[in-house]
């Protein structure tokens, strides 16, 4: 709860996924902070996609958490073949070894439509998935040069005729 802004985005996705309401804002005022119910946990196939969301990493992937910094990490577009979702992914990797596992987003930073359906990845591709002979990698993530992923990928262009760096 340090990190939390209290922005309801994981209980917004949490509602859209699930059947059952089992979390939310406990509490008022100050006091507010978003947890389950009592005795119940979130239990479901795509409970991951509240990762995604999370605007302050709040929310962390337990299986890549501490390991490295994103911006050390190669974003590459891959596909699985999956029965419970869409297994269009952005696997983050270092050399050959696949360090965390994300829907695809688009230039806004929410989880891109595929075909029409929300892109959310099921717990399956996300997190037993990390093996890239389980993935048909397509290759690299376009990322935009302004973001902090980019740093160091691109290198500075001298227009000769206006000395601008571009």
């Amino acid at each position: 709860m340090n990190r939390c802004i209290l922005c309801y985005r994981c209980v917004h996705v949490a509602n859209n996924l699930t059947e059952d309401r089992v979390h939310g804002v406990l509490n008022r005022g100050e006091h507010a902070e978003i947890s389950t119910y009592i005795e119940n946990a979130i239990d479901n196939d795509f409970s991951g996609n509240m990762i995604d969301v999370c605007p302050v990493g709040a929310l962390t992937d337990k299986t890549f958490r501490f390991k490295s910094r994103v911006w050390f990490l190669k974003p590459m577009e891959a596909e699985c073949s999956c029965t419970k979702c869409s297994g269009k992914v952005v696997l983050w990797m270092f050399g050959n070894e696949v360090y965390r596992v994300t829907a695809r987003k688009d230039t806004y930073g929410e989880v891109e439509d595929i075909e029409g359906k929300p892109g959310w990845i099921c717990n399956e591709c996300r997190f037993e998935k990390k093996d890239t002979a389980k993935w048909n990698v397509i290759g690299p993530r376009v990322v935009d040069r302004h973001s902090v992923i980019s740093q160091g990928k691109y290198e500075t262009k001298i227009d000769s005729s206006t000395k601008n760096i571009e």
